[in-house]
């Protein structure tokens, strides 16, 4: 029987986010990466192996379609900051297994998610980016600990820890945005209505 999940998200101080992300301007950073994190929120609530999305910032405005917000005890820390939540998740449902998901995935699709959170066979298990070296997904099932490497080269970090790959195609959900060319390729894979919203509204600014 497929597991279900608690669905940990974590969202950085929106000033600090995204610094080589270039377009559509410096200035518009912050609404994208909000953007980018609802509707990867929204992509999530829907996917019927997630019963409950946990957003773990210090940041206001996340509460929606259902998702709790969680506070950053990390302390600048992203894989303690993790961990620290993964034990409240556990607390309060131990029935359920654990993911961390990044929030800068505006083409998420739900099918997408579902599928890689379906794949695990094993203990531990995750999804690479586009570029291979990097994690969007890491999931543990009902009462493994998540065990969190997230950084560079995570991909590898989390292989070495015992995490398997996920193989399935999933291209929406290896497709993190950092770069202007990297919101490009999403765009091209469809974005979500917040960041479609956002884009709109960055093109409308004057000059």
């Amino acid at each position: 029987m497929p597991h279900t999940f608690a669905l940990l998200m974590p969202v950085k101080t929106l000033s600090l986010a995204k610094s080589r992300l270039d377009a559509p301007g410096p200035e518009q950073r912050e609404p994208l990466m909000r953007a980018f994190a609802l509707d990867a929120i929204e992509a999530a609530i829907h996917s019927p192996a997630v019963g409950q999305v946990y957003v773990v910032t210090d940041e206001s405005g996340f509460e929606t379609g259902g998702a709790i917000r969680l506070p950053d005890e990390g302390d600048g820390d992203l894989n303690r900051a993790l961990h620290h939540a993964s034990v409240r998740a556990r607390l309060l449902d131990p029935t359920l297994g654990v993911a961390a998901m990044c929030a800068d995935l505006p083409a998420l699709q739900t099918g997408d998610l579902d599928a890689a959170l379906a794949a695990g066979m094993t203990p531990r298990w995750f999804v690479a980016d586009a570029s291979g070296s990097g994690t969007t997904l890491l999931a543990a099932a009902p009462g493994v600990d998540l065990d969190p490497h997230f950084g560079p080269e995570s991909a590898r970090r989390h292989e070495r820890s015992g995490a398997r790959p996920v193989r399935a195609e999933v291209t929406s959900l290896r497709m993190d945005v950092d770069t202007g060319a990297d919101l490009t390729k999403a765009r091209e894979l469809g974005v979500g209505r917040h960041t479609a919203q956002a884009l709109t509204h960055a093109h409308q600014l004057p000059l």
